[in-house]
């Protein structure tokens, strides 16, 4: 045992000693991020997403699990950032403490098109936010929004208006919520 400046005794141990080894371990999304579910109201299509909130506010836009593309394991060709001819996802310069230049969002602005075989999936922005960044990881291995949707495969890096973000949340469903609503839709 050891002594802090003001003398205070600190039990130093290992590092093994200082984590639950028994609990299931978590991912980073997993332990600092909050997912909220934006689902498709035509459940026929169920072009859901996900957002997930870290506690700073930065946020990353992927893909929710009842999304086509990941239901039914769905071959990404390409992620289309040309949302028109004047406006390209990929072009987006975002710098400083307040992310200026970084393009403006409305919660149903397209951030891509995911394409496939089967057709063309539009991702929208889910939070009035800016775009901080498109993932370039992603844009070269597109696969990965599939397949690792909620972590090295998530879409965008998107920073939600300081006033709104409370709002948009309230129009979210939660983890507990979302599964919720499958369970429903499955029985």
């Amino acid at each position: 045992m050891g002594y802090a400046d003001n003398q205070i005794p600190v039990r130093i141990g290992t590092i093994e000693e200082s984590i639950d080894l028994e609990s299931p371990y978590q991912t980073v999304t997993e332990r600092y991020y909050t997912p909220y579910y934006r689902v498709d109201e035509d459940r026929e299509r169920r072009h859901d997403l996900c957002l997930l909130v870290h506690s700073n506010r930065v946020s990353l836009m992927c893909l929710a699990p009842s999304h086509p593309v990941i239901e039914n394991n769905l071959e990404i060709l390409e992620i289309n950032c040309e949302i028109t001819k004047t406006c390209n996802r990929k072009t987006n310069k975002a710098v400083g403490k307040g992310k200026k230049g970084g393009q403006n969002l409305d919660p149903t602005s397209i951030l891509c098109y995911l394409e496939t075989k089967e057709g063309q999936f539009p991702v929208e922005a889910v939070a009035p936010s800016k775009l901080i960044c498109m993932n370039r990881i992603a844009l070269d291995q597109p696969s990965l929004v599939r397949d690792k949707p909620d972590s090295t495969g998530h879409i965008a890096v998107l920073l939600p208006y300081l006033g709104h973000i409370e709002e948009c949340k309230a129009g979210l469903l939660t983890k507990d919520q979302y599964e919720d609503l499958l369970n429903k839709e499955k029985s």
